[in-house]
């Protein structure tokens, strides 16, 4: 048996076991969020398929010796199968995942979705080793250890970087289901030619099938758009706000992992249908026209439009190229807006400019931006801010018991860094509602010297009972966020499961037919 064959199926094996792991993840978001339950999930479903997978493969070379090349053609092909076909099922399972908590729901799905596929992966590499050690065990192992990861670690840059955002979750399966057969067939050809193009015709059809399915989404929702990349799924729809304002009209939202981040009125695109959203640009407005303001997270561009009534000179930073596109094309965003595709601390950490406004609203689906928030993140904010300058956080709204954990350990960090908070919570119960972080080096600006008024709203003026000050907000149990100790994913969890919860009802449960 030709031994470059076998090494090039190790290398594809590799590649192919990232790539479902990837879009296994992505699969889950719109569902199931980007927390860390989330992610520890994907990671230890991988590590457990893998694991079956090996020492089911270490079974099947001792009790098959004799026909370890058919063995490992079917294990092969049964991997290609469900590869192509899982975007098919996928949805069904995570419909059922529902029903459950976040972290069992998403760990539940993996088991259908992600766990035989990989199963069938880990039984590879025991079968390929006991084929070509012939002489050397110990070399061929680590040389098909080596290849396989190799291959890994190219096709997740591949995957990465432009399967997701070109292709999408869907194809990118199919495709590598498809290149996996195939290089199997041709690498672990048999003399049997009607079971080669049994195979080749079973395996085309699965592909035509699950490749023109479509999911079908309730009438009562218009979606304009969707897409599928490296941070998720994203889709613009439009849809009656009864479930976010008092006054229902027809809004266009984009929604980034079933996630609602940005929500306007159709009628009235300047105008976002969230009733708190005019806070953070009066906030802002304290600062004169011209006041350089850098806006961390553009989403749908509803902050960009309010900073340009106020004429401010705004530099913005979107991680994902992607949003930037759809804000133009769906959200009335100026095509020549001054954005920044990069990485929000990295650009904060280039920059040279100095800044009167910092605002962080770079939430990713229910993830608010943990790397901004550590007690050296918000250095490197005070590192570019002028000294009368001021820092906005946009966050959950959770401040007391377990599930305001997080928003307090932010307020200690703050604190004990010595910057100077106001805490301003929008309208609403804590699970309905955001808190607005106010930060300066040494003061905090007079918001009633704001000259900013939102289009058909009242301007805000009762600014005394709705300001919690630093020395006022109750930290003693919450803990100092930094580099080196990331704990805020974990700290929010409980926060994030409540909002996700919440968008389930609308962009899960309600969204798909």
């Amino acid at each position: 048996m030709n031994a470059k064959g076998l090494y090039t199926l190790s290398f594809i094996e590799g590649g192919v076991v990232m790539a479902a792991e990837l879009c296994a993840a992505k699969l889950l978001a719109p569902y199931f969020g980007t927390s860390i339950d989330v992610w520890a999930s994907t990671l230890a479903i991988t590590l457990g398929g893998l694991t079956a997978g090996y020492f089911i493969g270490g079974l099947l070379t001792t009790k098959y010796k004799d026909r370890l090349k058919n063995v490992l053609r079917t294990v092969l092909l049964g991997a290609s199968l469900l590869l192509i076909l899982v975007s098919f099922y996928s949805d069904g399972v995570m419909h059922l995942g529902l029903s459950f908590g976040l972290g069992v729901g998403a760990s539940f799905s993996l088991l259908l979705i992600l766990f035989p596929i990989l199963l069938f992966l880990g039984c590879t590499s025991p079968l390929l080793i006991e084929i070509l050690s012939k002489e050397n065990p110990g070399r061929v192992a680590g040389n098909i250890y080596s290849i396989s990861t190799l291959g890994g670690i190219l096709v997740t840059y591949l995957v990465g970087f432009y399967f997701l955002s070109n292709v999408g979750i869907k194809f990118t399966l199919i495709f590598f289901g498809v290149l996996l057969a195939l290089s199997t067939l041709l690498i672990l050809r048999t003399s049997n030619a009607t079971s080669t193009v049994a195979s080749l015709v079973g395996l085309f059809i699965c592909a035509a099938l699950t490749g023109f399915s479509s999911t079908e989404y309730n009438p009562s929702f218009k979606v304009l758009h969707e897409s599928d990349g490296v941070l998720g799924n994203i889709k613009i729809i439009e849809h009656t706000s009864e479930d976010f304002s008092n006054t229902p009209k027809l809004g266009r939202g984009m929604v980034v992992n079933n996630t609602l981040q940005t929500y306007m009125d159709v009628e009235g695109p300047g105008i976002s249908l969230w009733e708190w959203a005019h806070i953070i640009p009066t906030i802002a407005g304290v600062k004169p026209k011209n006041a350089k303001t850098l806006l961390l997270g553009l989403g749908g561009g509803t902050v960009y439009k309010q900073l340009e009534l106020l004429e401010h000179d705004i530099q913005v930073v979107e991680i994902d190229q992607r949003i930037k596109d759809l804000a133009i094309e769906y959200f009335k965003i100026d095509p020549n807006l001054n954005v920044s595709v990069t990485d929000a601390r990295h650009f904060m950490k280039r920059t040279e400019d100095k800044y009167d406004v910092i605002i962080y609203d770079a939430f990713l689906s229910e993830s608010p931006p943990e790397h901004l928030l550590t007690k050296e993140g918000l250095a490197d904010a005070m590192n570019i801010l002028n000294e009368d300058g001021f820092l906005i956080v946009n966050f959950y709204g959770f401040l007391t018991g377990e599930k305001g954990y997080a928003a307090r350990s932010v307020a200690k960090t703050i604190l004990e860094s010595g910057y100077v908070l106001h805490l301003i919570p929008t309208p609403g119960q804590e699970d309905y509602r955001n808190l607005l972080f106010v930060i300066g080096k040494t003061r905090l600006p007079n918001y009633h010297l704001s000259t900013y008024s939102e289009p058909e709203r009242e301007q805000v003026r009762n600014w005394g009972k709705g300001i919690i000050y630093g020395n006022q907000i109750d930290v003693f149990d919450a803990e100092i966020l930094t580099d080196q100790k990331p704990s805020l994913s974990k700290l929010y969890k409980e926060a994030a499961k409540s909002w996700r919860t919440g968008y389930n009802e609308i962009y899960t449960k309600k969204l798909f037919k």
